[in-house]
């Protein structure tokens, strides 16, 4: 999901209705490990999406397994 996709979900909602979320970027992939193209943070944020566990979350650990994974480790 793309910024933009998330301010157009948003937008279905009034500006009043409660809500509750967090939400990771780029920036935060790269924090993990700066070496991550643009293309391997797009794969790891799928694989986040793919495994979410709503009892977990997400959460550093969470991205880390998926940075792992696209890396091959």
């Amino acid at each position: 999901m793309t910024v933009a996709g998330l301010i157009a979900r948003l937008k279905q909602y009034p500006p009043d209705a409660l809500c509750m979320g967090t939400f990771w970027l780029e920036d935060d992939f790269l924090s993990l490990n700066g070496s991550l193209s643009e293309e391997e943070i797009a794969e790891a944020m799928r694989i986040c999406d793919h495994s979410h566990d709503a009892g977990i979350g997400f959460n550093w650990d969470t991205l880390q397994f998926a940075i792992d994974h696209v890396k091959g480790r």
